[in-house]
């Protein structure tokens, strides 16, 4: 089953020959529902030409709708991620209105890059949702997509633990992290990959946790150990009053404030850290979903300089947030 990054086109594409029109099909879900038995979306293109048969639609936007990420959910042994972090799509195509394929995608909330090209996608039977060459610290967990296997169990691997699990349906499952150089998936004599995670004891700043969506789709952990800064901007609207009488109170003012709102903004350092976490700054600038010690926060720095050992010598990342709500709930 090919799995997509839908914050990425993806194109599914209709080439007949000698075909006049071509509509396709898109049928969307969650696991734990019904697949719907009618599309949620039919589009149909006539073909532009008759020396130009090929028609195409993008797909992945149609898929964000089923697709809700809110908090990660620590867990401390293999466990299914929360079903709204992805879904399936269906998408049967038709050339003139006779059915050419069918076919079932999982639609992971992740991107692909440019120079990857167009229409990237993986048929993998494991599929890692973070980089398995950057050392993380103080991750709760990483997400790996794992097709049904009825014939084998895996074994997540992880410090001095040893969990066994079966995978009797499609899932996206959460795997605790260990502090330690072994953190590592397997079935039978395969070894899919191993993460390297360790603690930092941090003995002068409060560590803050973020939590973020990755470029893979998968809840992602980075933690600030250094300094950080908080402020407030406040707004407000002002109008002048009429006095009361000729002999007004001079202690009440000649302005009224209304609609008086405030927004906290926070400066957090990562540390010293390796080389290539420059990918998860990247990752963390444009993720869309974003929480900072488990609030919600917007990121409010619009870019970050590439640094290198060579150049730097230690590396430290300084990033700026809002919290994505007002000091004063005017929730209505």
């Amino acid at each position: 089953m090919k799995k997509i990054f839908i914050r990425s086109p993806y194109f599914i594409e209709i080439d007949e020959e000698a075909q006049t029109t071509a509509k396709i099909e898109i049928f969307l879900w969650n696991k734990g529902t019904s697949e719907p038995t009618t599309p949620n979306y039919t589009l149909s293109k006539n073909v532009p030409s008759i020396n130009q048969n090929k028609l195409s639609w993008n797909v992945a936007n149609y898929a964000k709708e089923f697709i809700k990420p809110i908090a990660p959910v620590t867990v401390s042994v293999p466990t299914e991620e929360n079903v709204n972090t992805w879904c399936y799509m269906r998408v049967v195509s038709y050339s003139d209105d006779v059915e050419i394929l069918d076919e079932v995608y999982v639609c992971l909330n992740g991107y692909t890059q440019y120079l990857d090209g167009y229409n990237q996608s993986t048929e993998d039977e494991v599929v890692l949702l973070a980089n398995e060459d950057i050392k993380l610290t103080h991750n709760k967990y990483i997400n790996v997509w794992i097709d049904e296997d009825l014939t084998a169990d895996y074994a997540w691997i992880t410090g001095g633990s040893d969990y066994d699990f079966s995978v009797t349906e499609n899932s996206l499952y959460k795997l605790p992290l260990n502090y330690s150089n072994i953190n590592r998936l397997e079935k039978s004599s395969t070894i899919y990959f191993n993460i390297v995670s360790n603690e930092i004891c941090e003995v002068k700043y409060t560590p803050i946790t973020c939590t973020f969506i990755n470029r893979f789709g998968g809840w992602q952990f980075l933690t600030f150990f250094k300094a950080n800064s908080s402020s407030i901007d406040v707004t407000s609207k002002d109008f002048n009053m009429l006095p009361s009488s000729i002999n007004y109170n001079v202690l009440q003012g000649s302005k009224k404030i209304f609609n008086s709102q405030g927004k906290q903004k926070i400066k957090c350092n990562t540390g010293w850290v390796d080389e290539n976490y420059f990918e998860l700054i990247q990752d963390l600038l444009l993720s869309e979903t974003v929480l900072l010690d488990n609030k919600p926060v917007i990121v409010k720095s619009q870019s970050s300089e590439y640094k290198t050992n060579l150049k730097d010598k230690n590396i430290n990342y300084e990033i700026e947030f809002e919290y994505n709500f007002g000091l004063i709930n005017d929730v209505i």
